[in-house]
């Protein structure tokens, strides 16, 4: 370090005066380099930033919006599969009902031959039968065998439409029901209407047939296959209920 001051001394004397001069500006200019250099660079710095705020902010807004729009729309799917089960669930309870009624292999039906005319009348007024075809019993030698035979028919196109009421519904709204739960429905309903066909078929040709498998299965299995359907749409809709309340708190 003391060789160098002498260094410097020395050329300072040889070269005189003119020697500072050159070092001032050189350290002048050095010390404007440096300045500017640092404004350029905190500037270039700045600019970085804020395109960098601006990216992330367009980034956080894009997902903000998709997340609202997955959450509207699954609020929406949970709101319309709340809708749907019941009505679907009522509807299958009733076509299961009907059917169950005309299936079953214990029917009572009134002995219209040994009631008086007027017995007869009132019996047949509050019957769900035709006119035509409640004239056409008190005419009939034989009423009971009639009548019979004609509120099977009623009783089965009955049944028919109550089915078909609900699968009709149940096709239209199956995409809003859960899998698991879609195919639950799906096997009552492929038995009931198996049961409700071979019913039908019987009271076409009682004679020749006798096939009653499906009718039996659905006698002996449909109700506990309801049942269980009934606590699994109960837990669903009971699960729905809980989870549309956390994605409104939320």
């Amino acid at each position: 370090m003391r060789i160098m001051t002498e260094t410097l001394t020395k050329l300072l004397a040889l070269f005189g005066g003119g020697a500072a001069v050159v070092l001032a500006v050189v350290g002048a200019a050095y010390w404007l380099f440096k300045l500017f250099s640092e404004k350029w660079l905190t500037a270039r710095f700045n600019e970085r930033l804020e395109d960098y705020k601006h990216k992330q902010q367009r980034e956080l807004e894009e997902l903000r919006f998709k997340i609202n729009s997955l959450m509207d729309r699954t609020a929406k799917l949970y709101q319309r599969e709340f809708d749907v089960l019941p009505e679907v669930w009522s509807k299958l309870v009733m076509a299961h009902g009907h059917v169950q009624s005309v299936a079953s292999a214990l029917q009572q039906y009134p002995d219209l031959d040994r009631m008086i005319p007027e017995h007869l009348s009132e019996f047949l007024d509050k019957s769900p039968l035709d006119n035509w075809e409640k004239e056409k019993i008190k005419s009939e030698p034989k009423k009971t065998d009639y009548y019979t035979r004609a509120i099977n028919h009623h009783n089965a196109w009955v049944a028919r439409n109550t089915y078909v009421d609900f699968y009709q519904y149940f096709r239209k709204n199956s995409i809003f029901i859960r899998e698991e739960l879609k195919s639950k429905f799906d096997a009552l309903s492929e038995l009931t209407h198996g049961a409700l066909v071979e019913h039908e078929l019987w009271l076409q040709d009682r004679a020749n047939f006798n096939i009653w498998e499906t009718r039996r299965r659905f006698v002996k299995e449909g109700g506990d296959l309801l049942k269980a359907l009934e606590q699994e749409v109960q837990k669903r809709l009971w699960d729905s209920q809980s989870d549309s309340l956390a994605g409104a708190n939320s």
